[in-house]
């Protein structure tokens, strides 16, 4: 009802008081379906998704690995935490111009960005969930004669799951984030350099269409990520008590 209600009113604001600021939910509408399923797709939208996905999974793979490594090694985490401290507080926006000046308006470029951004609430995440695990577990593998990677995989990856999907999440959300910011200020292509581009047009629906298109992706991505967290996580439910699907 509520969008209903914000949807009435921009059409009525959009009809009374035509201007180039706020155009008709039909213009909106045009502009999205185009951008979802018309000729924009393959040089507004795909682009973007290639980007954000790649970066992010360079982000997730490699801040799992390293920071179940910190969290399971008391030196590694010790020499490690003042770098990570320092390195945390710098904004990901603030790494974008050095990253241009080096490798250029590229997707190399871009990709980088994404995936700094998205490095680490993941990274966090590993070394947090290591550091949580049963030593009793640990006891237990060791006593059983498995070695330290065989522990790594088999213990301490699967008690770490559910703070490392919490990290994805978190990471997920900065990915995309950086994805647009990126396209705003060097690309020729994307979600982001469709908006700039709509807005200097002064082409208003296509503004708002490419920040629908954002929306309808981290929905969609967070929606897909969510439904892999409770296949993978369906033991963890249990224990807590929530219903297993």
């Amino acid at each position: 009802m509520l969008i209903a209600g914000l949807l009435a009113i921009w059409q009525w604001a959009a009809v009374t008081f035509p201007g180039p600021t706020l155009p008709p939910l039909l213009a909106v509408w045009r502009s999205y379906w185009r951008l979802v399923q018309g000729d924009l797709l393959h040089t507004a939208v795909l682009p973007s998704l290639y980007r954000l996905l790649i970066g992010f999974l360079i982000a997730a793979v490699g801040g799992a690995l390293i920071g179940l490594a910190i969290g399971c090694s008391r030196s590694l985490d010790a020499w490690s935490r003042p770098v990570l401290e320092y390195l945390r507080y710098i904004p990901a926006i603030a790494i974008l111009p050095p990253a241009l000046l080096i490798l250029g308006p590229t997707d190399t470029m871009r990709i980088f960005v994404i995936a700094f951004g998205c490095i680490f609430p993941v990274l966090l995440a590993a070394i947090d969930g290591a550091k949580r695990v049963e030593p009793t577990f640990l006891d237990t593998a060791r006593v059983n004669g498995l070695g330290a990677i065989a522990r790594i995989r088999r213990v301490v990856l699967f008690a770490a799951m559910p703070s490392l999907f919490a990290g994805l999440r978190i990471a997920l959300g900065l990915g995309l984030i950086m994805m647009v910011i990126s396209e705003l200020i060097a690309a020729d292509n994307g979600i982001g350099f469709f908006i700039l581009r709509s807005q200097r047009l002064f082409q208003s629906a296509g503004v708002y269409a490419g920040v629908l298109v954002i929306g309808t992706i981290g929905w969609l991505l967070t929606a897909g990520l969510l439904l892999v967290e409770r296949r993978v996580l369906h033991w963890h439910r249990g224990w807590r008590g929530l219903p297993v699907d």
